[in-house]
């Protein structure tokens, strides 16, 4: 337990408040919004797990803070939601719809120009986006995440940077699966004027769309956020998972491609690509996502547990968000199709622009569409998260207020066991491949995940029964 201001005036009760809850309960997402205040006394530091969280600095003093932490906090009981944020930017130009939020227009497809889809995980957009954005001069730099390289002192592999032309807007694509936080460079913002795009996962746009509300020198430099959508946030140690498995030991890793295409395979089948040192020398090392262990989404590992709470999938309060088009019609593309949500007319006008010239190849699809592209997401930010929030509930822990409520009935004990499951080899991942590194071996670390990876994927089986019965109607109809 870190040590609390003792005054009591009401910064001071907001940031004891802040930790009692949010923090001490594991629903720190780790962006830095409370840390960017003015005058904070918080910072964030990455544990020993790998995850970024709020801490306090050796010297709380709370006499200067003026902007209450807890406002600005995604995951506080006292900020507004993605509705009510949404309907205050949105609400008068868009539709609403009880999946992805307020939306003006929703696509699916590519950058067909240059070497936009190539370069990024998808088809390009949000990198597109970017670049429009800042051709039109509409911005003068933008805030996203990119390569870090480490040193003694900082072993970071990506980071928030600031790029301040096209050359370097570029060298900001591609998924970035890594902890990252926004206290550093949102203070880079405050030293320099001008209009800024910022890139970021939902609870990140979220935590912008507060601080800009209590900050007007935040308010006045953010001028666009674009939402990436969210399976969830990894942990430092779900690189380091994929390296050890291709021969660089944890600590070793300088860098690594999550997304690498891989030419005639299905978008969901992807190359890993990692550099490191390996008996000190450097070596380099590609495998198919489909070859590491621990690379399937759905099992969790190194999951932050905040991300278990949160029902914003595709950042409902940003101007635009994209991700992939988890669609049949799109998934056999090797290259890479983004869906698209828009809500913000200005973008949304770029990209009809785009559609016309033939530079955007671009379907328009429906709203249930693009919800039905991370449909897995959205039931375990939905209906499993109400099952998650009774747990809480039954077990009398504080937990955010969400839009979804607590419900335990609408799920069998199958279904329940599942999501009991999915809990589980989050927690279970952190702690066990702690052990492996003081083992300096992998297989402890899955030995220990097996028995419960197993438990998990038996649930998906159909039983013997199910499987003769569907061979019997197959023959019935030859």
């Amino acid at each position: 337990m870190q040590q609390l201001p003792k005054e009591q005036h009401k910064p001071a009760q907001e940031v004891s408040k802040l930790f009692n809850t949010v923090v001490e309960g594991g629903y720190c997402s780790g962006c830095g919004a409370c840390a960017s205040v003015e005058n904070s006394p918080i910072k964030m530091s990455l544990d020993k797990y790998g995850r970024f969280q709020a801490t306090l600095t050796s010297k709380v003093d709370t006499s200067a803070l003026n902007t209450e932490v807890l406002s600005v906090c995604p995951f506080s009981e006292v900020s507004p939601n993605e509705d009510e944020i949404g309907q205050e930017l949105f609400g008068k130009n868009s539709t609403y719809h009880d999946r992805i939020g307020y939306n003006l227009a929703t696509y699916a497809g590519f950058v067909a120009e240059d070497s936009f889809r190539e370069r990024g995980s998808s088809g390009g957009m949000g990198t597109w986006i970017l670049n429009e954005l800042f051709n039109h001069g509409l911005i003068d730099a933008a805030i996203h995440v990119k390569q870090h390289q480490p040193t003694e002192t900082d072993s970071k592999l990506f980071s928030f940077e600031i790029s301040n032309s096209i050359d370097e807007i570029r060298t900001g694509a591609k998924s970035r699966y890594y902890p990252v936080e926004m206290s550093e460079v949102l203070s880079l913002v405050r030293q320099k004027p001008g209009r800024y795009a910022i890139v970021g996962v939902p609870c990140f746009i979220k935590a912008i769309r507060l601080l800009a509300k209590q900050d007007p020198v935040i308010g006045d430099r953010i001028h666009f956020c674009i939402g990436l959508v969210c399976g969830h946030l990894k942990t430092t140690t779900f690189a380091d998972m994929f390296a050890w498995q291709c021969g660089i030991e944890p600590g070793n890793l300088r860098s690594i491609d999550f997304r690498k295409k891989m030419p005639g395979q299905n978008a969901n089948k992807y190359g890993v690509e990692v550099k490191g040192l390996q008996n000190n020398k450097e070596v380099s090392a590609i495998k198919s996502n489909y070859e590491l262990y621990g690379y399937l989404w759905g099992h969790g590992f190194f999951k932050y547990q905040a991300c278990d709470y949160c029902d914003d999938v595709v950042a409902e309060t940003a101007d635009v968000t994209v991700g992939d088009a988890w669609l049949p019609q799109y998934v056999k593309d090797s290259s890479g199709t983004n869906v698209v949500i828009v809500r913000n007319p200005l973008i949304q006008e770029i990209i009809e622009k785009g559609m016309t010239s033939n530079r955007l190849h671009l379907d328009r699809i429906s709203a249930d569409d693009a919800a039905k592209s991370q449909d897995a997401g959205l039931r375990h930010r939905r209906e499993g998260l109400a099952y998650r929030l009774h747990l809480k509930d039954k077990a009398g822990l504080w937990r955010p207020e969400k839009r979804v409520k607590a419900q335990a009935n609408h799920f069998d004990r199958k279904r329940k066991k599942i999501h009991e499951l999915r809990v589980l080899m989050a927690t279970e991942s952190h702690l066990a491949f702690d052990k492996a590194i003081q083992a300096r071996s992998f297989t402890v670390f899955r030995d220990i995940m097996e028995p419960i990876v197993k438990a998990y994927d038996n649930l998906y089986k159909k039983p013997l029964w199910r499987k003769v019965l569907s061979k019997v109607k197959k023959y019935m109809k030859s």
